[in-house]
């Protein structure tokens, strides 16, 4: 096959995969413009000091591990770990992204999977990150990319009526400048990652930000959230270094918000406890009249 030949099958599957994005947006059009009216009317004010805490679990589903253990030990870790959370922490959120690890639970842990849609519509689990799995965003084309987002937000819709309208992609070894305009095509609104922090050759451009692809679409980026497998050590309602941050942010933009996760990495699993504790603390100091921030315990596209 000539390299012409080559380009242009490659277009018509990128073509197919951008029309197969497109019947399934219509498909679902009345039902996001109804949940994007109401995610609207449930934005706090971002003129005042706002931070969103995202809490999360990474799960590499094949590292220095095979299938067979992500199966046997991860899954089921991930599943009834927050499950004691949700019972013991009322305001306790948690993120978790890869249609084909919701996919095993179904399989595997059917039962787990029955209480965590139960959680699903309670708001307390998200599936997040709009994606199959966190996937390696330089080598792929653009047709993979695009069916990542189509078949894993059509897993979530079906399965749990509800599709996240970010991008999360926090352990990715860099970022191809197109990626934005690949994410707006495919109606996300927001992106997230952490692995700037990892020796980027140049400097992280803004903690939170308006990222534009070279067609002139965009996505609304938090580019420094600290680590997912961080942990939360203070009463982030009251701390000085987060309300700077925040503070810078909205002296730039006039929005005064931020994003942070915190949680566990590789493995899955859930947040450790003490952090979930000060998370809870937080949330109810943020209430008061004396707090500097206002922080929300947040779904991972709450933000954006």
């Amino acid at each position: 096959m000539t390299v012409l030949m080559r380009t242009v099958a490659g277009l018509a599957l990128s073509l197919t995969a951008i029309q197969a994005m497109a019947d399934s947006n219509r498909e679902i059009s009345d039902s996001s413009d109804a949940a994007s009216a109401a995610k609207d009317a449930a934005q706090p004010d971002l003129t005042e000091p706002t931070l969103y805490v995202v809490g999360y679990a990474h799960l590499d589903t094949q590292w220095r591990w095979t299938y067979i253990d992500t199966i046997r030990d991860f899954i089921p870790n991930t599943l009834y770990h927050n499950f004691e959370y949700f019972d013991k922490y009322p305001n306790y959120v948690f993120n978790f992204s890869g249609s084909r690890r919701y996919e095993m639970m179904e399989e595997y842990y059917p039962e787990g999977f029955e209480e965590m849609k139960r959680y699903i519509e309670e708001g307390k689990w998200f599936p997040c990150g709009s994606s199959v799995d966190e996937y390696d965003a330089n080598v792929p084309s653009a047709e993979s990319q695009i069916r990542h987002t189509l078949y894993g937000n059509r897993y979530f819709r079906e399965n749990f009526g509800i599709a996240s309208d970010e991008f999360m992609l926090p352990d990715c070894f860099g970022f191809p400048a197109a990626l934005p305009s690949v994410l707006a095509h495919c109606g996300i609104t927001g992106f997230s990652t952490q692995k700037l922090t990892w020796n980027s050759v140049v400097p992280i451009p803004f903690k939170v930000g308006v990222w534009e692809g070279p067609d002139g679409r965009s996505v609304f980026a938090a580019l420094d959230p600290g680590s997912y497998n961080g942990n939360v050590r203070e009463n982030l309602a009251n701390s000085d270094g987060w309300y700077q941050r925040v503070k810078n942010n909205g002296d730039e933009s006039g929005l005064y918000v931020d994003y942070h996760y915190y949680g566990t990495g590789d493995v899955g699993g859930a947040p450790r406890e003490p952090s979930v504790m000060m998370i809870e603390q937080s949330v109810e100091t943020g209430k008061g009249d004396d707090a500097k921030l206002n922080i929300i315990s947040s779904k991972a596209d709450d933000m954006f």
